[in-house]
């Protein structure tokens, strides 16, 4: 088998390490583990690639790489690298977007250009405001002026680089916002993630939230915030093209289409997930069972297709454009609109769905109101 006729695979591989854990995250990840633990970690993760590279390398293609966390630029320049040269050995890779989430603070020039001269091509900075107060909020480790240092440090390096930004924050107006988006376009981001904040259970923010410690912005404030930061980038030369993501002409994530396109990934390492040959399955949270267990502590879901249709919804109609009902069938079988019947009618009739041609997507009052039609969509299952 060539390269040229394999299937297309795309990697995540999760690093579970942090200085500290944010007010907001719900993650898997450590802080404060010290380098002996990481070095142990690099190793076994090492080996999980080149144990899965064995089974799967003669049929697929890893075009796409993405090292999440956490906080990978944690590591050494040496250890990504290293990372790097087992995925090249245990798979054929070719045109491979190569991602490493950082964090401002973790980075300098000197790890940005090492990194680069190792294989990375991209970076996605966690930047996620430019006000010290909100940072404060969220429970970063870094101030404003670390993180402008580095997206210019990016720059210098010649490094492809996202920022992702956060809104929806207490404490945050949307004078607050439009003055980090002002500032971050100002550095030249090739793509430019802006998610609502999301308060999870167990973590710090939300038990605050639920005492009465804690006031989010309005509905209405939010929605706000979330349409200038749609209509600003657009201004500013950036294709708003999924739910919460834009970028410059060419600077699409190539990965995270995959996720959106319900399109083949493997997981590598602590808490990460698969979707391989219609199956889904995951390896285990707990550290101690990954680092020691033969098979990394790996647990299969049993075959769904009616979630599986459901994910398709979840995932494909968070791009701007929509879906292709043939798509749909191509992957099912059957027929969108028998599938999801009446709820499917009634959204597009409350103008929450568009469908032109054979594409299904989501109006804009719809992507207003995303989870409920989402619930919708999933309850016609």
């Amino acid at each position: 088998m060539t390269k040229t006729n394999k299937e297309k695979l795309g990697l995540y591989i999760h690093v579970p390490f942090c200085v500290k854990k944010c007010r907001y995250c719900d993650f898997v990840s450590f802080p404060g583990c010290g380098e002996e633990t990481m070095e142990a970690y690099v190793q076994r993760l090492c080996e999980e690639i080149l144990m899965r590279g064995e089974k799967m390398k003669d049929r697929y293609l890893v075009d796409t790489v993405f090292i999440g966390g956490g906080t990978p630029s944690l590591l050494k320049a040496e250890q990504i690298g290293r990372i790097w040269d087992t995925v090249r050995r245990a798979f054929d890779c070719s045109d491979t977007e190569f991602t490493v989430e950082c964090n401002p603070g973790t980075i300098d020039e000197e790890k940005l250009k090492a990194m680069k001269a190792l294989g990375a091509n991209r970076v996605s900075l966690g930047v996620q405001s430019l006000s010290n107060p909100v940072l404060k909020k969220l429970g970063r480790i870094h101030n404003n002026e670390t993180a402008i240092e580095a997206m210019r440090l990016c720059r210098k390096a010649c490094l492809n680089f996202n920022v992702d930004l956060m809104f929806g924050v207490p404490g945050q107006t949307l004078r607050i916002w439009k003055d980090t988006l002002k500032k971050a376009v100002a550095e030249g981001p090739d793509h430019i993630s802006f998610y609502s904040l999301q308060l999870e259970e167990g973590t710090p923010m939300c038990d605050d939230y639920r005492m009465g410690d804690l006031e989010l912005p309005s509905w209405e404030e939010n929605r706000d915030m979330y349409h200038y930061a749609a209509d600003f980038l657009k201004e500013k030369g950036y294709l708003h093209y999924e739910i919460s993501n834009a970028a410059k002409a060419g600077c699409q994530c190539r990965h995270n289409l995959k996720y959106w396109h319900m399109e083949e990934y493997l997981g590598l390492g602590l808490a990460a997930y698969s979707f391989v040959e219609g199956k889904r399955f995951y390896n285990t949270s707990d550290l101690e069972r990954y680092m020691y267990a033969p098979d990394f502590g790996c647990y299969s879901e049993e075959p769904d297709p009616s979630g599986l249709k459901g994910d398709f919804v979840f995932t494909e109609l968070r791009l701007i454009e929509g879906f292709d009902t043939e798509d749909y069938k191509k992957m099912f079988g059957t027929d969108f609109a028998d599938d999801f019947g009446e709820a499917y009618l009634s959204l597009i009739k409350e103008g929450l769905l568009t469908v032109k041609s054979g594409m299904v997507a989501l109006s804009e009052t719809g992507r207003d109101n995303t989870n409920p039609v989402m619930e919708r969509l999933l309850e016609a299952i």
